[in-house]
């Protein structure tokens, strides 16, 4: 399953609001960070108002009922410029509790609900597109172009994903998956993605 929705924040102070952080809302990149949800604390930054604009106020999936825990957020940029410090790309992975997977030497996998990609609106680049393997990692991908204030809903812990190479400019994107329970990479300090 994906779902794709294009200019799909249309509030103006929210997409005002990431804009005003600039290259603040993306750095660090690779933090994780575990937000049990709104109706647990309110949200307390961007990231967090995003999430619960995406999860709460505007998710797009009326005929999907799901229930969470919370939710896990991080950003990533790949760049076609290596002065930067970014790769050009993010191999083929797929989501899951990687402290939970290390703990049981790679014997049980626990993985999110559900995952989705945001694209903030930013300045123009090239390749970058999301590929996902929903029908098998032997079958056509899925390759989904990247554009501005655009939306995936994927199974993020299910589907074998990657970023393509970005040829020209920086890609820049919000990551935000949706948990059942607390994952144990959560307790243990240590929610990573790792590629296979």
């Amino acid at each position: 399953m994906i779902a794709v929705f294009d200019d799909f924040i249309q509030d103006e102070t929210l997409l005002n609001d990431i804009a005003a952080e600039g290259d603040d809302f993306f750095y660090p990149t690779g933090k994780y960070t575990y937000w049990k949800g709104w109706w647990a604390k309110p949200a307390s930054n961007v990231k967090q108002r995003l999430t619960q604009y995406i999860w709460g106020t505007k998710f797009p999936l009326s005929n999907v009922n799901i229930t969470a825990d919370g939710f896990e957020y991080w950003t990533g940029i790949q760049s076609a410029n290596p002065t930067l410090g970014h790769k050009d790309n993010l191999g083929f992975h797929f989501d899951k509790d990687e402290s939970w997977f290390k703990k049981t030497n790679g014997e049980e996998i626990v993985r999110p609900v559900i995952g989705t990609v945001y694209y903030p609106p930013q300045p123009e680049f090239e390749g970058g597109e999301l590929i996902v393997h929903t029908a098998g990692k032997d079958k056509a991908p899925d390759v989904i172009q990247t554009r501005p204030n655009r939306l995936i809903i994927f199974r993020a812990g299910d589907d074998v994903h990657a970023v393509d190479t970005v040829t020209k400019g920086t890609r820049k994107a919000i990551a935000i998956n949706l948990w059942s329970d607390v994952p144990f990479a959560k307790t243990n300090g240590d929610l990573v993605v790792e590629q296979v």
